[in-house]
């Protein structure tokens, strides 16, 4: 399917841009990708969401997705583009919103699930789901680090390709959940396409 996309998008322009988050359900989907299928070098990923952590932490988002992609695709996948870490954070919001509003269109976002039901660092309930800036500073995520940066749900929302991938046992509460609250975090998401194994929706 990302393949199709991305084939399809250089049909049309001369670069493909594209939202992925990280997490084990992306990084399985990111690590079915071949090489030979089309120049990945074409290709921009913008990070969904970052832990504001040093560069160099295991814990970059971008260093996840930077691994998984050099282990499928060689050195040539394109470029990554995530929240700068060497800047105070809300100096990184400003700057990655300018960066996001400068694309005219992105042709796919691909999110994974947490366990409580989050998408990029969009928690359930949180305020920050309903905001219309393109970038947000989170300083209460549940799950440390606290303090994260992550693209809105406008921004989110306002792609052509929606993909949700979730697995494993530990989703299946808050699949259970997608289902009966329009408001949780995938719903307003609003995926074109999701992807589940047994296990998530059992």
């Amino acid at each position: 399917m990302i393949t199709a996309i991305v084939k399809h998008a250089l049909t049309q322009r001369s670069t493909c841009n594209v939202i992925v988050a990280a997490g084990n359900s992306v990084t399985k989907s990111l690590g079915c990708l071949t090489p030979a299928t089309l120049n990945w070098q074409l290709v921009n990923w913008f990070l969904a969401d970052e832990r504001c952590v040093d560069n160099n932490s295991n814990l970059r988002n971008e260093l996840q997705i930077i691994q998984v992609l050099e282990n499928t695709l060689g050195k040539k996948f394109g470029v990554i583009t995530s929240p700068q870490a060497e800047i105070q954070p809300q100096e990184a919001v400003a700057a990655y919103a300018s960066r996001i509003k400068s694309i005219n269109m992105f042709d796919f976002c691909l999110l994974g699930m947490g366990d409580d039901g989050h998408i990029a660092s969009l928690t359930p309930g949180n305020s920050s789901l309903y905001s219309d800036d393109t970038c947000l500073l989170i300083n209460d995520s549940p799950n440390p680090p606290h303090q994260r940066i992550t693209l809105g749900m406008r921004v989110l929302r306002n792609t052509t390709n929606r993909i949700l991938v979730t697995t494993g046992g530990s989703k299946n509460k808050a699949f259970k959940t997608i289902e009966r609250d329009s408001m949780s975090p995938v719903q307003i998401f609003d995926p074109t396409t999701i992807v589940v194994d047994r296990a998530a929706v059992q």
